[in-house]
């Protein structure tokens, strides 16, 4: 990949949510994504607990003919799981913190 094909993306976890009682849900963030220095503020990512992991999902919409939820933003693997970890870290640190 040339360099003209490629864009620095960084990201700062603004916000997150504990939520409890909502089965694998644990947290709700707001994360700002800085495409080449564009800033674009993403709210409502799902922190989702699978298997003593944390994952993240996209917000969803539903789509108006067929009623199916759908990701209103697709990142890429490697961006959700960086985003994963730093939201992990600080779900432990709360956690020690609380």
């Amino acid at each position: 990949m040339d360099a003209a094909a490629t864009t620095t993306v960084t990201f700062t976890v603004t916000d997150m949510e504990r939520v409890h009682g909502a089965g694998r849900l644990t947290a709700l963030a707001a994360i700002e994504l800085e495409l080449d220095g564009i800033g674009l503020t993403v709210q409502g990512v799902r922190v989702i607990r699978r298997n003593g992991r944390v994952t993240i999902e996209a917000p969803h919409y539903r789509n108006p003919k067929t009623g199916q939820w759908l990701p209103a933003l697709i990142l890429p693997d490697e961006l959700g799981a960086a985003i994963a970890r730093e939201l992990q870290r600080m779900l432990t640190t709360q956690h020690r913190a609380g």
